[in-house]
C-alpha cells in the first residue's frame, strides 16, 4: 500500500530519478526525412524551442494531435537509430505527432523541468512553450479541439502532468509514463498524493483527465513506487474535480504479452475509462523508453494512443 505521503526517501529517489535520468529522447536529425519529420521552431515570452513534427497523408483538418515528450538525454542524439516509430501509428490511425525538444541551456541534460516551480504554472515557463506549440498546430491544421493529447517517458511523463493540471482546456488525455507526481516539496521532501494540488492548478477548469500510465516492474531510475504514487495522485484528482467515486483500485486487470509480458489495470466510473496503468514484466527504465519509441513497442504504442483517442475534451466538472 503507499501512503497518501511519499516517505523522505521514496521522494528522494524520485528526484534523483528524474533529474539524472536517463530517459529516451525522441529522435535523431539523420532519420527525420526517412520518417517524414520536418523540424520547426517555436518562440514566446517564455523563450524558443525547436520542435519536430509529422503529418501523416490526406487532409488534417478535423484530425487529432499528439504532443510527444521525451526524456532526459540530447535528444537529437539519444536512440537515433530508433527512428520515429510513433509516425508509423501516426498514419495508421491520422494523427498529426509533434515532438518539442528541450535545449541544454534549459536543462544540461536536457530533461523538462517538470520539478521547478518556474516551470508549473500556466501561462509561463516551459508550459506556456509547449501549450503554445500545441495551439499553433491547431490552427494551422485546423485540428479538432476535441481531440489534443499529450504525453511523454520519464521527465516527458512528469511535464506531461503538468501540463494537464495547467491546460486542463486544452489536453483531452494524458500518457504520463514513467514520471513523478505533480508538485512535489523539496523542504520538507514530500509530495501530496490526495490530487488536491493537481486540482488547485486547473483552478476554475478542474475536470476528471483520462491517463495511460507505463511503469516497468524493474525500472531502477523511476523506481516502481513512484508510477504507482502518480497514479493515485490522478485518481484523487479525477474524484475531485468530477465528484466521483473512483476507487484506487481497478476494476478490471488484464494480462498480456506483446511485446513484453505486462500486466493492465483498467480504472473504469459510469462507464469511462478514466485511467490504465501498464506494468511491463523484465524492461529496465531504458528498455522502456526503448518500448515507446522503436519498432519493437509498437503495439505498446499502439495501446497508449487507443487509449487517448477514445477521449474528447470535455468541459469543467465532465467525465468522458
Amino acid at each position: 500500500m503507499i501512503d497518501r505521503v511519499i516517505s523522505r526517501n521514496q521522494l528522494g529517489a524520485m528526484l534523483l530519478a528524474l533529474l539524472l535520468a536517463s530517459g529516451p529522447a525522441v529522435l535523431g536529425s539523420a532519420r527525420a526525412s526517412a520518417a517524414g519529420i520536418t523540424e520547426r521552431s517555436y518562440t514566446n515570452a517564455a523563450g524558443t524551442r525547436s520542435y519536430y513534427l509529422h503529418v501523416p497523408p490526406g487532409d488534417m483538418a478535423g484530425k487529432p494531435l499528439m504532443i510527444y515528450l521525451h526524456g532526459c538525454t540530447d535528444p537529437e542524439a539519444q536512440l537515433a537509430d530508433n527512428g520515429f516509430s510513433l509516425t508509423r501509428i501516426a498514419d495508421e490511425l491520422g494523427f498529426v505527432l509533434a515532438y518539442p525538444i528541450q535545449t541544454r541551456d534549459a536543462n544540461e541534460r536536457w530533461c523538462w523541468n517538470w520539478f521547478d516551480p518556474a516551470n508549473q504554472e500556466r501561462d509561463t515557463g516551459e508550459p506556456s512553450i509547449i501549450a503554445g506549440i500545441t495551439e499553433t498546430l491547431i490552427e494551422e491544421f485546423g485540428i479538432d479541439r476535441a481531440r489534443v493529447y499529450v504525453g511523454g517517458y520519464s521527465a516527458g511523463g512528469g511535464m506531461s502532468t503538468v501540463m494537464a493540471a495547467t491546460y486542463p482546456d486544452l489536453y483531452a488525455a494524458i500518457a504520463p509514463m514513467a514520471g513523478g507526481p505533480h508538485r512535489m516539496s523539496l523542504q520538507p521532501l514530500g509530495a501530496d498524493l490526495t490530487g488536491a494540488t493537481i486540482v488547485a492548478s486547473m483552478g476554475p477548469r478542474a475536470r476528471p483527465v483520462p491517463a495511460f500510465f507505463l511503469q516497468d516492474l524493474a525500472d531502477q531510475t523511476s523506481l516502481y513506487p513512484i508510477g504507482r504514487a502518480n497514479i493515485l495522485q490522478w485518481l484523487g484528482a479525477d474524484r475531485q474535480a468530477g465528484d466521483l467515486t473512483l476507487a484506487d483500485t481497478p476494476t478490471a486487470v488484464s494480462t498480456t504479452a506483446d511485446p513484453v509480458p505486462a500486466t493492465i489495470e483498467h480504472y473504469t466510473e459510469t462507464g469511462c475509462e478514466l485511467a490504465q496503468f501498464v506494468t511491463p514484466i523484465g524492461p529496465d527504465h531504458i528498455g522502456g523508453g526503448l518500448l515507446m519509441q522503436s519498432p519493437a513497442g509498437l503495439t505498446l504504442q499502439r495501446r497508449m494512443m487507443d487509449f487517448l483517442l477514445t477521449h474528447r475534451l470535455t468541459g469543467p466538472r465532465q467525465v468522458c
